[in-house]
């Protein structure tokens, strides 16, 4: 029996996300930060692209909950890791959890609001102490926004400085 594969390049699935419209801006989001440390698609890209095209408010905030979505499979990557660890090592993540309870909203949102930040570093260890998941999920999808905000209008105003200045 033969076996078909389809190949697609990088170039062609961002086409495809951009032409879903404001779905494409959630995909985007989401295929953007789902990887593991090395993110495979550019969904930065997209968002500026869509940007440019859409409701720049629309694609920011759809492309932050999907990205946020995306990040967050990542603390279940350190949550299933806790079966892994002794109960002494599990009892330690706990009572370091505890201690980065105060904290944790803020430096989950700092790194999801920052391009050059590898959130993994944080959302791993999260799971891995079982940080309250709601919190974590509203930190990195406000923080998410606030950057795909950023790139969303950048497409947007960027385009028109850019025809601007060649005179279009």
């Amino acid at each position: 029996m033969r076996h078909l594969f389809f190949l697609i390049t990088i170039s062609e699935l961002i086409k495809i996300v951009e032409n879903l419209g404001y779905v494409g801006a959630f995909v985007a989001g989401f295929l953007g930060t789902s990887s593991i440390f090395l993110s495979i698609f550019p969904s930065f890209l997209v968002i500026m692209a869509l940007g440019a095209k859409l409701n720049p408010f629309l694609v920011g905030v759809l492309g932050g909950i999907g990205s946020g979505i995306g990040q967050f499979t990542h603390y279940y990557i350190g949550y299933a890791g806790r079966y892994a660890v002794s109960e002494k090592r599990k009892k330690q993540l706990d009572e370091f959890g505890k201690k980065i309870n105060k904290y944790g909203v803020l430096l989950i949102f700092i790194f999801a609001a920052t391009p050059l930040s590898p959130d993994d570093l944080v959302w791993i260890p999260l799971g891995a102490m079982n940080y309250p998941k709601t919190k974590a999920l509203i930190a990195a999808i406000a923080g998410k926004t606030i950057l795909n905000l950023i790139y969303a209008y950048g497409g947007y105003y960027g385009i028109r400085i850019l025809l601007r200045w060649l005179g279009a």
